[in-house]
């Protein structure tokens, strides 16, 4: 039950030696270097879990209900594969062009460290794709619409620690006010609440205005929203010669603005929806589930 709670519930955003390899990796970078280290996967993150969540904006009046499984994607271009890690002047040389979390697993620097110690830095996960899967559940009724992502705390290994996942949302129809108004509009927000072990925690915020219109058997919808991500980083840095030093930032994502497009299969109580999102980071989106 539990290796079934982890698929279906938890992250084929990364597996569990992948967030293992991250945590590892940070150690060797003091702050400064860490962040940029981190950034690129700050930037997919959010912009994962600020996708799939809606793909229609029909919201009954007496009682709607969706359950099922969102699952995205992030193809992650060069330029996130590297970075000028800003390491200071105990390092020679002090600026070098070394990879992201994302980048060659063999493609770290070699420096060294106060003109005694030969150093290798970390390469990174050696990853182009991110994709992520979540549960997700909605309620609706009064046209009005109540959304909920659930993932309680899971074990990974000794090295990760526990990942949870919580998001709920509130959504309301505005075409109601509209008499006759040919297409379903929209207004959503959404709050979520992620936490990685003991080395990240994170909140995603959107707010987004989606439309939609029904055919037979399949629908098209589309939408615009701000989001924002923000996440916590605690590690402990190691440096070649000398004492741990507990290193804790705060980073934020990059994507803030977003435009979705999509289409969605109706086939009696099965859903079925795709979309792809345009912003700065870019994201394709599937759902499959139920709904009544």
């Amino acid at each position: 039950m539990k290796r079934i709670i982890i698929i279906m519930g938890l992250f084929l955003f990364l597996s569990s030696l992948t967030l293992s390899q991250v945590d590892k990796n940070l150690v060797s970078f003091p702050e400064s270097a860490g962040k940029g280290y981190i950034q690129p996967l700050i930037d997919v993150m959010g912009a994962n879990l600020n996708s799939g969540l809606y793909h229609s904006a029909s919201m009954s009046k007496l009682f709607g209900f969706y359950i099922g499984v969102k699952g995205m994607v992030v193809f992650v271009p060069a330029s996130m594969k590297s970075f000028t890690a800003e390491l200071g002047s105990d390092y020679n040389p002090p600026n070098p062009e070394t990879a992201t979390v994302f980048g060659k697993k063999d493609g770290g620097a070699k420096v060294r460290y106060r003109g005694l110690v030969d150093v290798d830095l970390p390469g990174g996960i050696g990853l182009s794709a991110v994709p992520l899967a979540v549960p997700q559940a909605s309620f609706s009724t009064m046209n009005s619409e109540i959304l909920v992502r659930l993932v309680p705390s899971i074990k990974i290994n000794d090295d990760v620690g526990d990942v949870n996942l919580f998001s709920i949302g509130l959504g309301h129809s505005i075409s109601q006010y509209i008499p006759l108004f040919p297409i379903n509009v929209a207004v959503q927000g959404v709050y979520q609440q992620l936490k990685v072990g003991s080395y990240l925690k994170a909140t995603a915020l959107n707010f987004n205005i989606h439309a939609s219109k029904s055919f037979i058997f399949f629908g098209i919808y589309a939408g615009v929203g701000y989001e924002s991500f923000t996440a916590d980083v605690n590690y402990s840095y190691t440096p070649p010669q000398g004492s741990p030093q507990n290193i804790s930032f705060n980073l934020k994502g990059k994507n803030n603005f977003r435009a979705t497009a999509g289409l969605n299969l109706k086939l009696f109580i099965l859903d079925l929806n795709v979309d792809y999102s345009i912003g700065n980071v870019n994201v394709l989106s599937a759902g499959l589930g139920f709904s009544f």
